[in-house]
C-alpha cells in the first residue's frame, strides 16, 4: 500500500534505492526499451466494470504472452462512470485477488483503481479507501472545452495527490499528440517529477506517432513512463507492444519504464509511496 510521497524534487532516476537496476544496467538499461524489457502491465479493466472478460482470463492471457505480473484497474463507480465498482464489488474483488494470487504463486497480481477527477479536482474515493488499493490510476477526462488553464490546474492537483500513482487519461493520449496541446505539460511533467508519478503513455493501437517533444520532456524532467495498453479485453493486453514501439521511436531506454521493474522492484517501488 502507498504512503505518503517524499515532495523533494528529483534527479533523473527517481528512486535511485528502488530503481537502482535500471540505473546500472549497462545494455538494457542504456538501450531502448524491447518488449522483452516490459515485465507487467498496470492499465486494464475486467467484466467487474466495463471490461469484456473476468480477473482469471486477463491473467491466463497475461501470462500466456510472457508477463510477470498483472494489475487490475477497474473504475469505481462515479458520475463520470456510473457502471464502476462499488464498495461491496470492490472487496469481492479483492477476495477473488487473494484467490488468484494462490492459484498463481509464481505470478504477481495486483488491485489498482482508476478513479477519474471531476471538474472541480475532487476524486470519487477518500485517501482511506484509495490506502487500501496497491496502486491508484487517476484520469482527467476528455478535457473537451475546458479551459487550459484550468485542466492544467487539475493534472498539477492529480499530481499532487498522495496517493496517485499514474497520471492518465488525457494525459498519456496529450504525450504524443501535434502542438498545440490544451494545457501547460511542461508544468504537469515537472510536477510528476516532484510528486514521484508516473505518466501514462497511451498503447492503443488507434494512438499514431505524431510528435515526440513531451516524451523527451518527461525524461528531461526524470519522469517514469508506463506503457498502458488500457484492455478492456484480454487480447488486447499485447497492445503494449505497440506502446514499446511509439517509445522506441521517441528514443526512450528502460530506466525510464516503470513496467521494465520487476515484479519485486515494482512493490518496492509502491511501498515507497512514489
Amino acid at each position: 500500500m502507498q504512503q505518503d510521497k517524499d515532495e523533494q524534487p528529483i534527479p533523473l532516476c527517481p528512486v535511485p534505492a528502488t530503481l537502482r537496476r535500471l540505473a546500472t544496467l549497462s545494455h538494457e538499461g542504456s538501450g531502448l526499451v524491447r518488449q522483452c524489457d516490459v515485465r507487467g502491465l498496470l492499465h486494464c479493466h475486467t467484466a467487474y466494470s466495463d471490461g469484456a472478460h473476468n480477473l482469471r482470463d486477463m491473467v491466463h492471457t497475461a501470462r500466456e504472452i510472457g508477463l510477470e505480473y498483472l494489475g487490475f484497474s477497474d473504475h469505481v463507480r462515479s458520475d463520470q462512470h456510473p457502471d464502476g465498482l462499488a464498495a461491496c464489488a470492490l472487496a469481492r474483488q479483492h477476495e477473488e485477488i487473494e484467490a488468484l494470487r494462490e492459484d498463481c504463486p509464481d505470478f504477481d497480481i495486483l488491485q489498482g483503481v482508476e478513479v477519474a477527477m471531476d471538474h472541480d479536482g475532487r476524486l470519487p474515493l477518500d485517501e482511506e479507501a484509495l490506502s487500501r488499493f496497491d496502486y491508484v490510476i487517476v484520469s482527467l477526462g476528455d478535457g473537451a472545452g475546458e479551459d487550459p488553464g484550468h485542466l492544467t490546474e487539475r493534472a498539477v492537483r492529480a499530481v499532487m495527490h498522495p496517493y496517485t500513482t499514474i497520471l492518465s487519461k488525457p494525459v498519456g493520449t496529450y504525450m504524443l499528440a501535434q502542438p498545440p496541446v490544451p494545457m501547460d505539460l511542461g508544468r504537469v511533467l515537472q510536477a510528476a517529477a516532484e510528486a514521484r508519478v508516473a505518466v501514462e503513455v497511451n498503447a492503443m493501437p488507434a494512438v499514431i506517432d505524431t510528435d515526440w517533444q513531451h516524451c523527451h520532456l518527461a525524461q528531461q524532467h526524470g519522469v517514469l513512463l508506463s506503457i498502458n495498453p488500457n484492455a478492456h479485453r484480454a487480447a488486447r493486453l499485447v497492445d503494449y507492444r505497440h506502446g514499446i514501439e511509439l517509445i522506441r521511436k521517441a528514443g526512450l531506454c528502460c530506466r525510464q519504464i516503470l513496467n521494465t521493474l520487476t515484479a519485486p522492484e515494482l512493490r518496492e517501488f509502491l511501498r515507497r509511496g512514489v
